[in-house]
């Protein structure tokens, strides 16, 4: 492996910076971020980057001030000569809004894509994307990693007889149809009709869960209201329990206290936001050894297709 490279996280992300750099056997790099009185942010690189690659860990996630130290690292490394910036990025903002679906608005995912480009980045990694069409507004390479194994290898230490995977919507039947292929299973998918985002008025289960262990498997979590809904059909068709795996718990607004009161046996999800949940209900598997190996495939070219979310 390159020894020419250096791995720095943002204010937010240093734990998940730490994970990496352990799991590559490395030292985080220096990054100095602060706030100051008014709101503004200050980034400096405390170590030479001059002629490195520079791996960027950083949380994107909800207040914008995030987003905005992202850019200022990546452009503060571009300043200070580093060869290649690449960022790992495991969130990225605006992910449901990657279309024009209606008159006047704007395409919020193809703006945030410009904008690190536009700050300097090399190349960009994600996980579980909301929407893969979000690849195509990067001119730069995009690397969109899964946490698919991670999570088929924890269902499967639980040892559930009669387990049934169940897809939130048809949206994500390919991902749930990826993990079947690994698990010995049946799958089911939840019919929804929304009257607007984080609201569904009716719902319903395509598939058989009754006197099943039923495992909901999706990219998000914000509001949970959905989520719960579904866990509490489920459970009333007949299940003998339900449990969820999500990549990303935004858990925004009361989500938390919806989920300690729903027959949600568990709720799994990695840390690619900040700040991560506090609940006896909610575990986190961390996104780091995920990470760690995509750097190290890159170091030493190679491919990372294995690592694909529509791989697993």
């Amino acid at each position: 492996m390159q020894q020419d490279f250096k791995l720095f996280a943002t204010s937010h992300a240093r734990q998940l910076g730490q994970t990496v750099a352990s799991e590559l056997g490395i030292e985080l790099g220096k990054l100095h971020s602060e706030t100051f009185s008014d709101g503004e942010v200050f980034v400096r690189y405390e170590e030479s980057v001059r002629g490195m690659v520079v791996f960027l860990v950083a949380f994107a996630s909800m207040p914008y001030s995030n987003l905005f130290e992202l850019f200022m690292a990546i452009d503060a490394a571009r300043r200070a000569s580093a060869r290649e910036v690449i960022c790992l990025v495991p969130y990225l903002p605006h992910s449901r809004q990657e279309r024009k679906d209606g008159q006047r608005v704007s395409i919020a995912s193809r703006l945030v894509a410009d904008l690190i480009q536009q700050a300097g980045a090399n190349r960009m990694i994600s996980i579980d994307m909301h929407a893969n069409a979000i690849e195509g507004f990067y001119n730069i390479p995009f690397d969109h990693l899964g946490m698919g194994r991670e999570f088929s290898a924890h269902i499967s230490e639980q040892q559930l007889d009669n387990l049934c995977l169940c897809s939130p919507d048809f949206g994500g039947l390919k991902r749930i149809k990826n993990y079947k292929e690994r698990m010995d299973c049946e799958i089911a998918v939840i019919h929804k009709e929304r009257l607007r985002p984080n609201q569904v008025s009716h719902m319903e289960i395509i598939g058989m869960v009754e006197g099943r262990h039923v495992v909901i498997i999706d990219d998000m979590v914000d509001t949970a209201g959905t989520l719960c809904k579904a866990s509490e059909l489920i459970m009333e068709t007949g299940a003998k329990s339900v449990r969820a795996y999500c990549t990303h718990g935004l858990l925004t607004g009361n989500a938390l206290e919806r989920i300690e009161k729903s027959p949600l046996e568990a709720l799994i999800v990695s840390d690619t936001v900040y700040p991560l949940p506090e609940s006896p209900k909610v575990k986190v598997i961390t996104c780091g050894r995920l990470l760690a190996k995509a750097v190290r495939s890159l170091l030493s070219n190679q491919s990372l297709t294995a690592m694909n979310p529509e791989k697993l």
